[in-house]
């Protein structure tokens, strides 16, 4: 897809994605998203949303009166119109002023300032050190693929590089270096079984929250996660909120419109499709919950697999993996069917 052959229909089905990546749902950013397809093509919408990823992944971007952090879509909007030619930014967002060479003239006060040049920041650190403030909390986020994992009996290991791929700063941010920075995460070992069969899908990434410290034994930065999970298990937990407020405005909206029924799952699919002991009585509470998150997870998955199947053969990256996954979940939710319901 490009801006100059999209079609009406995969500008909606991207902007569906990109929204919900983005946790947009309102009507203007929206309009917005589709209008970004549009008329700046998709390879531009996706490098702006890596981007995004990026900054948050380094803690986010702060407001100009840094009374808080920007959302996710208020971060992409804000690349976003940095990289548009200003008639592009007009037709896109009216209504926002675009800055002038005159709105960016430097104050008297701090034209007096020296420049900054990387090579003297030691001198700077030195000077600096003596009167340092300290830190309360430092929390990271860690988002990409892991490498070999060692386990042991408490914890599981693994490695991973990360490169600066250049986000853009705020003015006067000195760019980063392009040296590889490694990072060594250690995480519970009952928090990786959580996430272990999830991440061996190609497409999955993991997020990985945590504190870090320096490791000067390794050179590199060692990250002790707090909470782990992946791309797509989010998703089904966004999902499943998103299913559990419906449910619970349903009684409200009797006389509304129906909402369109989910496109059939393929004949081989079906047995997963339609719960049938989430009311069985004496059933336990834990075990709905168990089929509540299955079927979520058999969803997300059939849609992965109609997804990839609209690609062409030599693109459909990860199809085997989605279908052995789905097939897993199902056979769970068959086995915990049978048992719950009599084996009939």
């Amino acid at each position: 897809m490009n801006a100059a052959t999209v079609s009406p229909e995969d500008i909606q089905a991207a902007t569906r994605e990109l929204a919900e990546k983005l946790q947009e749902t309102e009507e203007k950013p929206l309009r917005q998203i589709a209008m970004i397809f549009e008329h700046c093509g998709a390879e531009f919408a996706q490098a702006v949303y890596e981007e995004t990823l990026q900054i948050e992944a380094n803690g986010g971007m702060m407001l100009p009166d840094q009374s808080r952090r920007r959302t996710v879509g208020g971060v992409y909007f804000y690349l976003a119109r940095g990289k548009m030619e200003p008639e592009m930014v007009k037709l896109i967002f009216p209504g926002y002023r675009v800055p002038r060479k005159a709105d960016e003239e430097i104050d008297p006060s701090v034209a007096a300032l020296p420049s900054f040049e990387w090579g003297e920041r030691i001198g700077i650190i030195e000077s600096l050190s003596a009167e340092a403030g300290e830190l309360n909390t430092v929390k990271v986020t860690l988002v990409g693929r892991p490498g070999r994992v060692e386990l042991r009996k408490e914890v599981a290991i693994t490695t991973m590089n990360y490169t600066v791929k250049l986000p853009t700063l705020p003015k006067g941010v000195p760019t980063p270096p392009s040296t590889p920075t490694l990072y060594t995460v250690y995480i519970g070992l009952k928090q990786w079984k959580r996430v272990e069969e999830a991440i061996a899908n190609p497409e999955d990434a993991l997020v990985i929250e945590g504190t870090a410290a320096y490791d000067p034994e390794v050179k590199g930065m060692a990250v002790y996660a707090t909470s782990i999970t992946t791309k797509m298990l989010d998703a089904v937990r966004r999902q499943q909120q998103k299913d559990s407020q419906a449910q619970a405005a349903q009684p409200a909206s009797e006389g509304s419109a129906p909402t369109p029924a989910p496109t059939a799952p393929a004949p081989a699919e079906k047995k997963a499709a339609a719960p049938r002991t989430k009311s069985a009585p004496g059933i336990p509470e834990e075990v709905k919950q168990k089929l509540s998150e299955l079927y979520a997870s058999a969803s997300l998955f059939r849609q992965k697999i109609a997804n990839l199947q609209g690609k062409p053969a030599g693109q459909q990256f990860g199809m085997e993996m989605t279908q052995k996954l789905l097939k897993n979940v199902e056979e769970e939710i068959a086995a915990l069917e049978k048992k719950y319901s009599g084996g009939n």
